[in-house]
């Protein structure tokens, strides 16, 4: 269990490190400087969606819809299991905000993707639905971290 619990947080890491230090980017770079759609925790209306799809070049939709959704689908995996591990202890309810979290950004990633295969002409209501994932999504985790940080605090206290 403690090769878990080492392993688990690291590998998240990589995958952190990979999706922000090496393809968040080029992705800006691919964008004119605009920020994806994961990374706008308050959301984002119809008319920001279309300005950001008409500013993102050709590689980088390819870039978004490839290496950076592959790596974006494994991160909230292993962050997910990561928040979980200090709260194995605590009961199901525990991990609720922690797969909560997992669900909307795996459930954003599907729906950014229809975002880009549409284009700038994207409709409002897919807008909509990919928006709020990404604001559920922040939520979630920040609930999510608070309960493991508790569970970890509790824990180094119960040794």
């Amino acid at each position: 269990m403690k090769l878990v619990y080492w392993a688990l947080p690291l590998a998240t890491l990589v995958a952190f490190g990979a999706l922000y230090g090496l393809f968040l980017p080029q992705l800006l770079a691919e964008a004119g400087g605009a920020i994806p759609f994961d990374l706008r925790p308050l959301g984002y209306s119809a008319m920001e969606a279309q300005i950001y799809l008409q500013s993102l070049s050709p590689q980088g939709s390819a870039l978004y819809q490839g290496a950076f959704r592959l790596t974006d689908t494994i991160f909230p995996i292993l962050f997910t299991l990561s928040l979980c591990l200090p709260l194995r202890r605590r009961g199901e309810i525990w991990f609720m905000p922690a797969l909560a979290y997992g669900m909307c950004d795996l459930a954003e990633n599907l729906a950014v993707a229809r975002l880009l295969q549409t284009g700038p002409d994207v409709a409002a209501q897919a807008v909509s639905l990919a928006s709020g994932f990404s604001q559920a999504k922040v939520l979630a985790v920040i609930a999510a971290l608070v309960l493991a940080l508790f569970g970890t605090l509790q824990a180094w206290r119960d040794r």
